[in-house]
């Protein structure tokens, strides 16, 4: 499908699955792109209209000239939802994007259905904000395809990682393909300057499912428990053979975790 433009000058690129049922909206991990939920947006287009879609500097979307926060990333999606003609959608983000679609849910609720967060706790703890420095650190001194070596070990568990050891060195020209250095930089300088979930958490209105890991080290066990029970109506799954990148680990368990509860 061709990039969809939302503001002068900023198009997004957006892959459309599915022609009926509900909308669901697929948002990217920081360093990821459309292509991560491949496999994802196949199984779920048979039951969903699937939007997945690349945000401001990630994958084929335009970065632009404004600083990149959670305002911009709210307003784009406004925009691409109405120029796709969807009024309501269920969102479902992975990490980064779930705390855009979790901005979105509490700022927008009148566009919110049902609202599916992985990879996103409450509390920003030092261990999670010196990973992230040292991304950008890395990113930095030391370009694109060191940052992306040195952010597999916090991303992905090691049963994956021992699974697929040889096939990393393919992942990690991927990231590079799909990602440039300002964007990236852009990206994660934003991160670090996001306001914590928890102040946006009791604002959702939406029926929310909490999808998190017992070894991820960006987003520890009881920061997933932690915020779960600040939303008016949520429920949790942990998973506990996998690290951060749940639906890339663990596709299986966690696509019918979601499709239970967006059916339900």
């Amino acid at each position: 499908m061709p990039k969809i433009e939302v503001a002068p000058g900023v198009a997004l690129h957006c892959d459309e699955r599915g022609a009926a049922g509900p909308v669901v909206v697929l948002l990217n991990g920081m360093s990821q792109s459309t292509a991560n939920w491949l496999t994802q947006s196949r199984h779920l287009s048979e039951h969903f209209r699937v939007v997945a879609y690349d945000a401001r500097g990630q994958g084929r979307s335009d970065l632009g000239t404004e600083p990149l926060s959670l305002d911009v990333h709210c307003r784009d999606l406004m925009a691409l939802l109405k120029a796709l003609g969807v009024e309501r959608a269920h969102l479902c983000g992975f990490s980064y994007g779930a705390r855009i679609a979790l901005a979105m849910a509490a700022r927008h609720p009148e566009v919110v259905d049902r609202l599916v967060l992985t990879s996103l706790g409450a509390g920003q703890d030092a261990l999670r904000r010196t990973i992230v420095r040292s991304w950008l650190e890395t990113l930095n001194r030391g370009g694109l395809e060191a940052m992306a070596w040195c952010s597999l070990p916090s991303i992905l568990g090691a049963r994956f990682l021992g699974r697929y050891e040889a096939q990393l060195d393919g992942m990690i020209l991927a990231t590079t393909r799909r990602n440039s250095e300002p964007a990236l930089r852009a990206l994660l300088e934003s991160l670090t300057k996001f306001p914590r979930p928890e102040e946006d958490a009791p604002k959702v209105l939406a029926p929310t499912l909490v999808l998190g890991s017992s070894r991820d080290p960006l987003v520890p066990l009881e920061g997933t428990l932690a915020i779960t029970g600040l939303f008016a109506d949520a429920r949790h799954q942990i998973f506990d053979d996998c690290a951060h990148t749940i639906p890339v680990e663990s596709p299986e368990t966690w696509r019918q975790a979601v499709m239970t509860f967006l059916r339900g």
